[in-house]
């Protein structure tokens, strides 16, 4: 049997110890039929050292930026060598539980076809600056939707995210076409395009352990508040500016509390 799911792990910087630890994960699978496909953007630092192993294995392809594009930007190299029917998301310093890959195919073959993203539960792993596991939290929230208003106010960021691969290329893969040039928050971007043509479904299943440490780019609070605002109404500008948004704030950080309607002006001659 061929592969049917390709990891996708675009990396800079991620350190050894993270990166060989997240392909690691993809080796520990109970299922067999995957291939990874990994996208350096210029890093600089030993991560690769650590996986020298796995690259002698045929299932597994490296490509090299020759200069730092950002998250979308090497997402997008990545998915235009995707030949599997599915993609399934790791980020370099995350790692998968031993069943994911298995769990999440059998559910998205179960699922209708206009299920484009299938996600589940996380770990939450806290490590401080030595690579010492602090706490770990199990979040079990999660939610379906085919309403994009509904899931925009969900303020849910799904983890982990398994795709369609059709899905992801009819939609033109990850955004690039903000001031930031796809390199902020393009896991909410490529959320709000899919739902608005497919469906996004959760399973009560634990599947992914999410590594909080000090060197996270999330940290960047400032400047992921400002993203996602920008990010809030430009979405509602892409669904025809029907709603103006209100904002809160949350441990810092900025969600989406409400949609107000916007008036419509009345006609002179109404």
């Amino acid at each position: 049997m061929e592969a049917d799911v390709t990891v996708l792990i675009p990396f800079y910087n991620p350190g050894k110890r993270f990166l060989s630890e997240a392909v690691k994960s993809v080796f520990e699978q109970t299922y067999e039929y995957w291939k990874i496909v990994m996208v350096d953007d210029a890093s600089t630092d030993d991560a690769k050292d650590g996986i020298k192993e796995y690259l002698e294995d045929p299932r597994v392809i490296l490509l090299c930026n020759e200069v730092n594009k950002g998250q979308s930007h090497a997402q997008n190299a990545g998915l235009q060598v995707i030949d599997t029917p599915y993609i399934i998301k790791l980020d370099s310093d995350d790692w998968f539980f031993p069943d994911t890959i298995e769990k999440m195919t059998k559910a998205m073959k179960q699922s209708p076809n206009d299920v484009a993203l299938l996600w589940g539960r996380k770990t939450d792993v806290y490590e401080d600056r030595e690579g010492n596991t602090c706490l770990k939290v199990p979040r079990k929230d999660g939610s379906s939707y085919s309403d994009k208003y509904e899931f925009l106010l969900s303020n849910d960021v799904p983890f982990p995210r398994f795709y369609r691969t059709d899905a992801l290329k009819n939609v033109g893969g990850w955004p690039t076409d903000d001031p930031w040039d796809g390199r902020v928050m393009e896991d909410r971007r490529i959320d709000v395009r899919l739902i608005e043509r497919y469906q996004i479904h959760w399973i009560d299943e634990m599947l992914y352990n999410y590594r909080q440490h000090p060197f996270n780019a999330t940290k960047k609070l400032d400047l992921y508040n400002e993203v996602f605002e920008w990010h809030i109404y430009d979405t509602l500008r892409r669904w025809g500016n029907k709603y103006k948004p209100e904002f809160k704030y949350r441990c810092g950080w900025k969600q989406l509390a409400a949609l107000h309607p916007v008036e419509k002006r009345k006609n002179f001659f109404d």
